[in-house]
């Protein structure tokens, strides 16, 4: 059964062929994301950016999804899938380094990472437009590596190293507003 048509989009990650590597479990992926600065969760536990802790308690809970929290380390900015994959593409044409993107097939959303404190006030005209979703200081968002795979990278950030370079929200916004406006010919 092939998934959905994400579209054309360059440097998509894409998953190894079955049996060709194994998947990295909630724990590994949680380790990484607290190695990353980014505050993480299983969505009942008080959150850890230290990696040893949440290694000891994805080793406990190794079932539990991997949460994070917006507003510490990073903003999140959601489109509906039609307006951030066109967003996406749009400013990776134009050599936009546009962070990590997430992508969840169940509700069929694209969200960017965007540094946080920089999302100011997002004008109401395109929230209404795009659909669009702030997620807000305390929000929780599901990260991939959750054993239920209920998100995934559309933009993966880098394995190893310091944490991603996130865009400023104004760049992602101004990427989902371009592809809103009626173009005049």
């Amino acid at each position: 059964m092939r998934g959905p048509n994400l579209g054309l989009l360059p440097r998509q990650v894409r998953r190894p062929a079955q049996g060709t590597a194994r998947a990295a479990t909630a724990r590994q992926c949680a380790v990484r994301y607290a190695a990353y600065g980014w505050p993480v969760t299983t969505g009942s536990t008080t959150p850890t950016r230290d990696p040893e802790q949440a290694q000891t308690l994805w080793s406990m809970l190794p079932s539990a999804s991997v949460h994070a929290v917006s507003g510490e380390a990073f903003d999140v900015v959601e489109a509906d899938a039609s307006t951030g994959r066109a967003a996406l593409l749009r400013l990776e044409r134009l050599g936009v380094p546009v962070g990590p993107v997430l992508w969840a097939p169940a509700t069929d959303r694209i969200g960017f990472l965007v540094q946080r404190e920089t999302l100011g006030q997002v004008p109401t005209l395109l929230g209404e437009t795009c659909q669009l979703r702030v997620l807000h200081r305390g929000d929780l968002v599901e990260l991939p590596g959750s054993p239920h795979n209920r998100v995934r990278w559309l933009r993966e950030p880098a394995t190893v190293g310091t944490p991603p370079e996130l865009p400023p929200a104004h760049v992602v916004l101004g990427g989902i507003a371009s592809c809103r406006i009626p173009q005049r010919h």
